[in-house]
């Protein structure tokens, strides 16, 4: 800024020659002198106004800490609605009628089943088999409890892959025994036709996973140990031969030919899940 005067008097903020004439004087804007502050304390700012200065002697005060953001909650997942059924997916009572018992040592024995396409739903698997299992009576008075059984499920139409297996003790006490006398057409156990049977399930639920199977055939077989007891029930000789598979010990299974086929006395019970409330 440039301004003239003619008088004296602002000396101070004039530099001049000389006085009584007319001057040509730089006005100097005034700069503002920084505000001192005391060491420790920020400067204030609009947003957030300077913590008063501690008394002499004590230190400065602590300031509030920040509230912790907010962090909304991702939305809940979709509630999946299932409904778990269980059904009969096999009775040999229902297509046959008991006719002998049977059993030796090693020895697997079992059928190709498969399952109503209404009972496929989202997944299914068998939890549970049913093995009628039998003693002659005589032997039945000195038995101690030392056999054992086995079942062994395979999510196929033949025994191949590696099967679901559960294997049982056989005990005297814990089981519906009851006496039975075999039909006169009894071949394996014709001369021993007085017998003590009881139903032997096999729990699968903690075995086979929950819809683990897909498709709809699969197998079952029931297996006995290294004595070849107990015996096991078999149906009268009018069923398909071709369904019927047998292990002879040697770890190999073989196809059963012919018309006219024994099955053993099996009930299977099964287990569907499909999606949504059930009806």
């Amino acid at each position: 800024m440039r301004l003239s005067f003619t008088l004296c008097s602002l000396l101070p903020l004039v530099i001049a020659v000389g006085c009584g004439g007319d001057f040509v004087v730089d006005y100097i804007d005034p700069v503002e002198e920084p505000v001192a502050r005391e060491p420790g304390f920020p400067l204030a700012t609009p947003e957030e106004p300077a913590p008063a200065p501690a008394p002499p002697g004590e230190p400065p005060p602590t300031p509030e800490p920040r509230p912790e953001p907010v962090v909304p909650e991702p939305p809940a997942e979709p509630e999946i609605v299932e409904c778990t059924e269980t059904s009969t997916g096999f009775d040999i009572e229902e297509v046959s009628t008991l006719q002998d018992a049977f059993g030796l040592p090693g020895i697997r024995d079992g059928l190709s089943l498969s399952v109503h396409p209404d009972q496929l739903a989202d997944g299914w698997r068998p939890v549970a088999v049913e093995v009628l299992v039998m003693y002659p009576a005589w032997y039945f008075e000195f038995y101690t409890g030392t056999n054992t059984l086995s079942v062994h499920v395979y999510g196929a139409s033949t025994p191949s892959g590696q099967p679901y297996s559960l294997e049982l003790p056989i005990t005297t006490a814990g089981l519906d025994w009851q006496p039975l006398t075999l039909p006169h057409g009894a071949d394996w156990s014709a001369d021993d036709r007085e017998q003590v049977a009881a139903w032997l399930r096999f729990d699968l639920s903690d075995v086979i996973p929950p819809g683990a199977f897909v498709d709809p055939e699969y197998f079952v077989a029931v297996g006995w140990d290294s004595m070849g007891f107990p015996n096991v029930g078999y149906s009268n000789f009018e069923l398909d031969c071709a369904a019927n598979w047998t292990d002879h010990g040697s770890g190999m299974w073989k196809q059963n030919s012919g018309q006219d086929c024994s099955w053993p006395m099996l009930s299977i019970e099964l287990e569907s899940v499909t999606e949504g409330d059930c009806e």
